[in-house]
């Protein structure tokens, strides 16, 4: 079964993929968060909910719905 960006552990760096193409797409895009981009998850909040990730130095947040719409690779 695929990974997605949500299954990452805090200090962890992956590579998307694929975006699944949902209401979510434009604005990952937007974001800078396209196959080939490697992404390191910062932390995830305290209860659940959101997550705070790094993409080329800078620092985001994002929703958990958002992130198990995105699909990654392990760094090898």
């Amino acid at each position: 079964m695929p990974k997605t960006l949500d299954s990452l552990q805090p200090g962890q760096s992956a590579y998307v993929s694929v975006l699944n193409e949902n209401k979510f797409t434009c604005k990952l895009m937007n974001l800078g968060i396209m196959p080939k981009t490697k992404v390191t998850m910062v932390r995830k909040s305290p209860f659940g909910g959101a997550f705070y990730i790094k993409i080329d130095n800078i620092q985001m947040a994002m929703r958990e719905s958002e992130a198990n719409t995105i699909f990654i690779q392990d760094i090898v």
